[in-house]
């Protein structure tokens, strides 16, 4: 299960932004947001630190498999 990409993703999706100009909000690649959201990779200690401050994004939250 990758909770923390499906998360990211319902993230942008409710701010209604595409991948391109989410991950320039939050200061990363598009293809690395896509890799994020895939569960390819994890989100780096500055991207969590961005998606916190420009999305108010509880982090327990997204690290929580139970939600």
């Amino acid at each position: 299960m990758n909770a923390i990409g499906e998360k990211i993703k319902a993230i942008r999706k409710e701010h209604k932004l595409n991948q391109i100009d989410f991950a320039e909000t939050i200061g990363i690649s598009q293809g690395r947001l896509s890799e994020i959201e895939q569960g390819k990779t994890k989100p780096s200690a500055e991207t969590l630190s961005e998606l916190r401050k420009k999305f108010s994004v509880d982090l327990n939250w997204l690290f929580d498999d139970t939600k």
